[in-house]
């Protein structure tokens, strides 16, 4: 009878037991996958500062992910106050800057137990010349738009004299071509 009863509670208890602890295990796991997605973004995108969405989204979600992880919070939170400064001292605060940011990137790496990530690594990102080039290329040509679509706002204004339109023409024209003169000039020292 007794055995019975102990066969019983087995039958019904040890299901139940594998189910929370199998939960608890898929939990842990998506815990960290979800550290190491975002570890493995902000490693990505260490030398570019972080500036698109979807890195600043990432970023943000650093205290929500690592909320048990004191260390990885107080790196964060100090690279987020460095960062906290005018464009002015941007120069001056560089090398601050991005010794915290290592910082936060080696506390991270600490706690999902990556021995061979250090501050060395951390420190010395693989960017190509070509990525850099394309990437000066795509914000001189934006720079470019923007001087443009303010030009022809300030053309379009009714208040605007016809005699300013022409310097605005005359302005573009000669933007243009000290554009064409630079890049001729890079072309020719490659």
């Amino acid at each position: 009878m007794a055995l019975n009863i102990i066969n019983l509670i087995a039958i019904i208890v040890i299901p139940i037991l594998a189910v929370i602890i199998g939960q608890k295990l898929q939990d842990r796991s998506e815990k960290r996958k979800d550290k190491m997605r975002v570890f493995s973004h902000l490693m990505s995108y260490r030398s570019f500062d972080y500036v698109d969405q979807i890195s600043v989204n990432v970023f943000n979600s650093v205290p929500i992910v690592f909320h048990d992880d004191k260390e990885v919070i107080e790196k964060y939170n100090i690279y987020l106050k460095s960062m906290n400064i005018t464009p002015e001292q941007m120069a001056q605060k560089r090398k601050e800057i991005d010794d915290n940011k290592t910082k936060m990137l080696e506390a991270m790496a600490k706690a999902l137990k990556y021995k061979n990530i250090n501050w060395e690594l951390i420190q010395n990102p693989y960017i190509p010349v070509g990525l850099l080039n394309q990437i000066e290329q795509e914000n001189i040509y934006k720079k470019g738009q923007l001087e443009i679509a303010k030009v022809f706002t300030q053309m379009t204004d009714v208040n605007t004299p016809i005699d300013a339109v022409r310097k605005y023409g005359n302005e573009i024209e000669n933007k243009l071509n000290t554009q064409k003169s630079k890049n001729k000039t890079k072309e020719d020292k490659q």
